[in-house]
């Protein structure tokens, strides 16, 4: 039997029993979704304020050249990690008293691997004529591989208040070296230095942390009884995520090799708003992920509906910023100090942001029910759109092109989800989720349309303006029915309590 077999399952309950474990489960993913939400925009602000800062003083060429470096290394590093970081959550939501023995053997073996990537990751960098920065993308990739396994610990053992009190010191160490480098007019390989600093703080505050909660005795372990299966297993995993980042990073190589440097920096710039929404969807989907995994194992009547709730969720978050991006594009380039030349990618990019959002529910869904397989398939066909779409409107369009080449994939992800996961599962009925959801973002868009902001604080206002409209909308079409009405207010009252 494999190892994945042969560790003891979470105690099974029945009856009532089960349904308070798993409702208070739900309820603690609640509260940990929330307050993570409200760090990560703090954080998101203060990342989006660094890159700012560090776009404007590198320049659009040598920007494009930072992105292209970075498109590289994200590459390189999910192929380095096998799909083992996906899998160790969801086990280790699975076997939390197993977490020692699992990360002790996933820390070793990435080590092994970080070492193989090294040989790929020069050979892209000097191919894009980006050899210098090759020592600080390395130690990018491993401190950023490090600072994931670890994070994903607290993952596993839905135990995210460390992670909430680490966001904003990460975040303001790459804003101070960003504003230092800007001020002394730091190279590339500079900031790549600084992204790196943020990441082994962030390894090394996780450590400590793990290590006096007892989870963590770092030694080098290579257990094959283990590694064996769980490769395996996270092979389909890993395909995935290879598969799913080469997709969403090949836009950058491909735009290189047919467009100069300014170009990318153009579009890699008005990509980092972009970027930086979609921390909402992958919080949220770090957050369900392992409570969908265990619902799997100990109540799988709850997964089909959970998932629905959560792709409400999600087309909740991203609609409206969908709608408020697209009107307002021209206004938030401004606002934003983004170079001219990518307020059109923005506002084309805003049209994928909904999709983005949404495509999350089924990643996280299929992989929580072991459809790993079934989701790898879904990947190989966003690979394929959109490696087509690039290769077809790039040449022609430049960034802009790129940009499209964003919504089209998007939008095929999310068809794509939802007709393999009715054949897994069962429906998501899209229209009773989300038919108030559009109403109101509609409402949203005709008093943004006729209020038309000029100038910051006039856009500030509206944007304001528009998010109360867009509450208020909900709230009288009420949107939340009263299961999650009842979770929402179970969850405060525990909170409170």
């Amino acid at each position: 039997m494999s190892d994945l077999q042969e560790n003891p399952p979470l105690p099974q309950s029945t009856g009532e029993a089960a349904e308070v474990r798993t409702s208070g489960m739900g309820m603690r993913a609640l509260r940990n979704t929330a307050l993570l939400l409200v760090t990560r925009v703090c954080s998101r602000v203060i990342a989006l304020v660094a890159v700012i800062a560090i776009g404007n003083a590198l320049g659009d060429a040598h920007f494009g050249e930072m992105q292209t470096a970075v498109t590289y290394v994200n590459l390189v590093g999910t192929f380095a990690d096998v799909g083992l970081s996906a899998l160790y959550v969801r086990e280790g939501a699975r076997h939390v008293a197993a977490l020692g023995r699992y990360f002790n053997n996933i820390a070793s073996l990435k080590l092994v691997l970080s070492v193989v990537a090294l040989p790929p990751l020069f050979a892209l960098l000097y191919v894009a004529g980006l050899r210098s920065l090759l020592l600080p993308a390395f130690a990018l990739l491993v401190l950023s591989g490090y600072s994931l396994l670890l994070r994903s610990s607290l993952y596993a053992m839905q135990q995210l208040g460390f992670e909430i009190a680490e966001i904003i010191p990460e975040t303001l160490i790459v804003l101070t070296l960003a504003l230092i480098g800007a001020h002394n007019g730091a190279d590339v390989g500079y900031y790549l230095w600084a992204y790196a600093a943020s990441y082994a703080f962030a390894s090394a505050y996780f450590a400590v942390v793990l290590y006096r909660k007892g989870v963590l005795r770092p030694r080098w372990t290579v257990d094959a009884s283990l590694l064996r299966p769980w490769i395996r297993a996270a092979i389909p995993l890993g395909i995935t995520f290879v598969i799913t980042t080469v997709y969403f990073k090949v836009d950058v190589p491909i735009l290189q090799r047919f467009r100069p440097y300014a170009e990318v920096g153009w579009y890699t710039f008005a990509y980092k708003p972009f970027e930086s929404l979609l921390f909402i969807p992958f919080s949220l989907r770090g957050v369900v992920f392992p409570l969908l995994s265990v619902y799997h194992r100990q109540s799988p009547q709850r997964v089909l509906a959970m998932s629905e709730k959560f792709f409400k969720a999600l087309v909740m978050l991203g609609w409206p910023i969908t709608v408020g991006v697209y009107l307002l594009a021209n206004q938030f380039n401004d606002l934003l100090h983004l170079y001219p030349q990518s307020a059109p990618a923005l506002q084309i990019l805003a049209l994928g942001i909904v999709f983005m959002f949404a495509d999350n529910t089924f990643a996280a869904t299929l992989n929580a029910i072991d459809k790993q397989n079934v989701f790898a398939g879904i990947a190989v066909l966003g690979l394929v759109v959109n490696v087509g779409v690039n290769l077809v409107v790039i040449p022609a369009y430049g960034y802009r092109g790129a940009s499209w080449a964003v919504v089209v994939t998007e939008a095929a992800l999310v068809v794509a989800g939802w007709f393999v996961l009715r054949a897994q599962l069962g429906t998501i009925n899209v229209v009773r989720a989300c038919w108030k959801t559009i109403v109101a973002g509609v409402v949203m868009g005709v008093f943004i349309h006729f209020a038309h902001p000029q100038g910051r604080v006039a856009l500030l206002l509206v944007v304001f303006a528009s998010a109360a409209i867009y509450a208020g909308v909900l709230v009288a079409l009420r949107v939340a029915d009263a299961e999650e009405v009842a979770l929402i207010r179970n969850a405060l009252r525990l909170r409170r309590g």
